[in-house]
């Protein structure tokens, strides 16, 4: 049996316009070389195709989720989009429990999560639906906004944008306020910065922090006066903490939603409320209902939303398949993607399969920085890599590069080209190895974001992923004699990856396996014909019968 590896480039998509793209700008000699020696194809990574409403962008967790599915996995946004619509969210456990505390203690309902109609983590629709519901539950309850501040998923500096809409939103609820802002940077570290989380934390909970007569003048001060920790003009992503006008923190008794659905960038700030081994530094912990949209982590049981794989939908995964084969597999990556290519890879489990090594290489560098270090941990990867890769015991790799996405994010498209420069050399050096192991090699990506840095409406620098498609390239020995369908989507890994290590794809897998099989079916069919067994009825239900065997 070959080995199978995916190379993840991750925010490395497909964009055929030169204007501002770093992809095509960079030098990249590797994946030059494969595209021209090796078939590669086209796969969707945003939008429906990915469980996402149309013309919605892809992201890392939602990639990562179908590529380890091997089906379209219908994703939390569009859920909650449904709850909400059809009310069966107002009907969850914890939402009684959240609101029911409010009005008991009169106290008052903190909604805190990031402002932003993009739908990467949170959506600013989810938080306006849920004002108008609170109040009519408790007409005279006090609601407090606290809004994190994208920049990243958004324009740099449009939270003033986004501001203005929450604004109308207050004014039609009532009893509403802002208590604090504060760029995501602070409130969605995922690095493990717990100084970031503290200080976060502080604001919310202490009220420490700057203080400002408005979130509007906030942004405005923070526009005129500061710097990113790059040390270039402020954008949203990393405006410091404020307390806006009386506000005096959260009190016992009161409640708390964090509107945030997706979970990585959401547990580090859920730990601080609520786990007694929180490793940051803290004083005050308030006695609080406080509930999130989704589960953020094993041990956080309040969450409104229960896990996407009830009821067996997310049954027969590709590393479990894998796993129950009795086959080996590594995940690798560096801590901004480790999450990506374990838990979101494997439906958001965080317990290894069995026989599944899980190797997180620790990032060195400040996310805030990651501009003057385009590199990141690319060739640490590389080299922890190669070294497990060295008795070839793993008969499944999925490695992540996290560099033209995190980079990307930066809306510098010199470090951004630079970052894809390191990413074609480490997958050279990757892919030499994989061939001496006489290996399979699909290289990819989870979603646009390097390929196109400038607003093509606005010319503006853009941060944010793309709706562009990405490549895959099926690398090996014999791979040259292989077709690959020229379109498909990211799910499309899953069941490929089991065809190429010959075991079948599971019912559940309802993607397509992206290896044409026309040549093949020619074979087949004369083979059958020799045998004296006739060709099945229609040559559609002859292809049929041989792509679920290919499957």
């Amino acid at each position: 049996m070959r080995p199978v590896c995916i190379i993840v480039r991750d925010g490395w998509g497909y964009n055929e316009n030169p204007e501002g793209n770093s992809v095509l700008s960079a030098n990249t000699p590797n994946i030059d070389s494969y595209k021209e020696k090796y078939p590669w194809c086209l796969l969707d990574a945003s939008g429906v195709p990915v469980g996402l409403p149309d013309g919605y962008q892809g992201s890392s967790e939602v990639g990562h989720l179908n590529m380890g599915a091997g089906r379209i996995v219908i994703q939390e946004l569009k859920r909650i989009d449904d709850g909400l619509a059809t009310g069966e969210f107002f009907k969850a456990e914890k939402w009684r429990l959240l609101t029911e505390n409010w009005r008991r203690h009169r106290s008052r309902l903190h909604l805190l999560g990031l402002l932003q109609d993009e739908g990467v983590h949170a959506h600013q629709e989810h938080l306006f639906k849920i004002m108008r519901r609170a109040r009519q539950e408790f007409p005279e309850g006090a609601l407090v906004i606290h809004p994190f501040l994208d920049g990243r998923d958004t324009p740099p500096r449009s939270t003033l944008e986004y501001m203005a809409k929450l604004r109308q939103v207050m004014a039609q609820v009532g009893g509403s306020t802002i208590g604090t802002i504060m760029g995501r940077y602070y409130a969605m570290d995922r690095s493990k910065n717990w100084r970031l989380t503290d200080t976060a934390y502080n604001c919310l909970v202490l009220a420490e922090g700057r203080k400002a007569s408005s979130a509007e003048a906030a942004v405005r001060e923070s526009y005129e006066n500061d710097k990113t920790p790059d040390d270039v003009p402020m954008f949203d992503e990393y405006i410091p903490p404020y307390v806006i006008g009386d506000y005096a923190g959260i009190k016992d008794g009161d409640s708390v939603l964090h509107t945030n659905y997706r979970q990585d960038r959401a547990i580090q700030l859920s730990m601080a409320f609520l786990d007694p081994k929180y490793p940051g530094k803290i004083t005050v912990r308030p006695q609080v209902v406080y509930v999130g949209l989704t589960r953020y982590y094993d041990e956080f049981e309040n969450y409104i939303m229960g896990p996407m794989s009830g009821s067996g939908a997310m049954d027969n995964l590709l590393g479990e398949v894998i796993s129950d084969a009795g086959l080996r597999q590594l995940r690798i990556a560096e801590t901004q993607k480790f999450r990506h290519v374990t838990s979101f890879f494997n439906g958001k489990a965080t317990t290894p399969y069995k026989n599944e090594d899980q190797v997180e290489v620790k990032g060195r560098f400040d996310p805030a920085t990651f501009a003057s270090h385009p590199e990141m941990d690319a060739f640490n990867v590389t080299d922890e890599l190669l070294r497990r890769l060295a008795d070839n015991a793993y008969q499944f790799i999925v490695v992540n590069y996290a560099n033209g996405d995190m980079v990307g994010h930066t809306g510098d498209p010199l470090a951004a080209r630079k970052a894809i420069e390191v990413v074609d050399e480490c997958v050279g050096r990757v892919v030499q190895r994989l061939l001496e192991l006489d290996a399979y090699v699909l290289i990819t990506a989870d979603h646009g974001n390097s390929e196109q840095m400038v607003d093509y409406q606005t010319g503006m620098v853009k941060t944010s992923h793309t709706l562009f498609p990405v490549e895959c390239i099926l690398v090996g020995p014999d791979a040259p004699r292989m077709t690959l369908r020229p379109c498909g989507k990211l799910a499309d890994l899953a069941p490929t990856v089991l065809s190429l290590l010959g075991l079948s794809a599971p019912d559940e897998m309802s993607a397509d396996n992206l290896i044409c099989i026309e040549k093949e079916y020619t074979r087949f069919a004369a083979a059958m014909a020799a045998k004296g067994a006739g060709q099945p009825a229609g040559a559609k239900s002859a292809k049929r019968e041989f792509a679920g065997a290919v499957r």
